[in-house]
């Protein structure tokens, strides 16, 4: 077993824990190691938390590429993909906040900055006055934050939504719905007004 694998072992840990109850011991037992061989691969609990963040990352980008559009399709897209990516990854902002962005190893806290910077940036693009068919000036960042706010909002009140649905209305059919709403919701703040 070895670097790969204890990411692995930590990673599904984290699909059923908090990821504060998730120990150097627990990933060690999950992965059959010894404690001192996740020592010897990982600075830290945070430096492992972190690898398992990037590959959370890079696991889910490999698999959900961005379509060509016009900016407004992208953006859709995205939000669709936001949405999606915070229910099947319950863990995901967790680990960024409680565990990540506030950690006690500058590197670390260098490498959130960095990963959010990346997605910030590509907000930019798709806001991108000079490309064709340009959505409304927007600031990135809070483009960025109002997606994750509204994605991470739907997937974490679950427990409080899903007893107020039908019996008829399935947990993915609420989930398309609100997919919808949010794109039209963003995409009406953002188009071109006609004068």
């Amino acid at each position: 077993m070895g670097r790969q694998g204890i990411i692995s072992s930590a990673r599904r840990l984290l699909e059923t824990l908090p990821p504060h109850r998730v120990t150097i011991v627990m990933i060690a037992r999950k992965a059959g190691v010894d404690p001192a061989m996740v020592r010897y691969y990982f600075s830290s609990r945070e430096e492992l938390l972190f690898a398992v963040v990037e590959n959370i990352v890079t696991t889910w980008t490999a698999t959900h590429t961005p379509r060509d559009g016009t900016p407004a399709e992208q953006l859709a897209t995205w939000i669709h993909g936001m949405v999606d990516f915070a229910r099947e990854v319950r863990s995901m902002q967790r680990l960024m906040i409680e565990e990540c962005a506030e950690a006690k190893s500058p590197h670390v806290r260098e490498r959130v900055r960095e990963l959010n910077a990346i997605a910030v940036a590509g907000y930019a693009r798709l806001l991108d006055q000079k490309a064709s068919e340009p959505l409304e000036p927007a600031d990135p960042l809070l483009v960025y934050i109002a997606i994750i706010g509204m994605a991470e909002f739907f997937a974490a009140a679950q427990p409080m939504i899903l007893p107020l649905l039908s019996s008829k209305t399935h947990p993915d059919d609420l989930a398309e719905r609100y997919k919808d709403l949010i794109t039209r919701m963003v995409l009406n703040g953002l188009r071109p007004r006609r004068k």
